[in-house]
């Protein structure tokens, strides 16, 4: 379902940069994994997450007049939503976005899991601007079952070489690492990403209500037994296996958590 709405600002405070653009509410990525849902609910958007798409469609318009009213700041794109999810090949509320930011001299940083970022290397490359992608894992299989309708892994890795390419500033951020990967699914990950990211993210579940469960039982429903080890435990272990390598081959990286 997709539904245009008119959003009364657009530019507010964030604790990922100064200041966050969400010009979507709701993503068409349909991530069981994502924190977004929780937010949106809060806000009275109850259908089931990734079924509708929200599009602020004055949000150029407003952030033109409020980018003159505040003071400069870095702008995250986005918090709550894919600022390249589908829908923006047709709305193009990002690149206007954007382009606003680029004309003002604003920096921002972008976080997508999605290729159509390559659309507006032009805009990008007159800015200063940093560019990540989410990679969860490299199995296509598991993929589609916790991004059931984001772009391929694939895609994303060689948006990353191509962003490189023309030399802009990468990261990925591998997040939220999901309980029952092991070290050695997340280090060959970095291993395909190092050569093309300036700094590599790793952060765990966002523990929302109604998060791990959704999580847990994908797992069940994978065949897999339910998850008895402390998360707490996991994701420390995991840490401490992860920083040895990366200190060892000295990638640059950084833990959220």
């Amino acid at each position: 379902m997709i539904g245009e709405i008119r959003a009364r600002s657009i530019l507010n405070r964030s604790s990922i940069g100064d200041y966050c653009i969400n010009p979507y509410i709701g993503c068409m990525h349909a991530c069981i994994y994502c924190y977004a849902h929780y937010y949106t609910k809060l806000r009275g958007y109850l259908e089931p997450w990734g079924s509708y798409v929200y599009v602020k469609v004055n949000a150029p318009n407003i952030l033109s007049k409020e980018i003159t009213k505040k003071k400069k700041g870095v702008v995250y794109l986005s918090s709550l939503t894919d600022p390249y999810q589908y829908i923006e090949s047709r709305y193009e509320l990002t690149r206007k976005i954007l382009n606003i930011l680029m004309r003002n001299g604003w920096p921002a940083i972008i976080q997508t899991k999605s290729p159509l970022v390559l659309r507006d290397i032009d805009i990008i490359s007159d800015m200063e601007a940093s560019i990540g992608f989410t990679i969860i894992t490299l199995d296509e299989d598991i993929r589609k079952i916790f991004e059931p309708h984001a772009p391929p892994v694939s895609d994303r890795i060689n948006a990353l070489m191509k962003l490189k390419e023309n030399g802009i500033r990468t990261f990925t951020f591998i997040g939220p690492i999901l309980p029952r990967m092991s070290a050695r699914e997340l280090i060959s990950i970095v291993e395909e990403v190092k050569d093309y990211t300036d700094v590599i993210y790793f952060d765990k579940l966002n523990f929302k209500p109604g998060i791990f469960s959704r999580i847990d039982r994908t797992f069940s429903e994978m065949g897999l037994t339910s998850w008895s080890v402390s998360l707490d435990t996991y994701y420390e272990k995991i840490k401490k296996s992860l920083r040895e390598y990366l200190r060892e081959r000295k990638i640059n990286s950084v833990f959220v958590y």
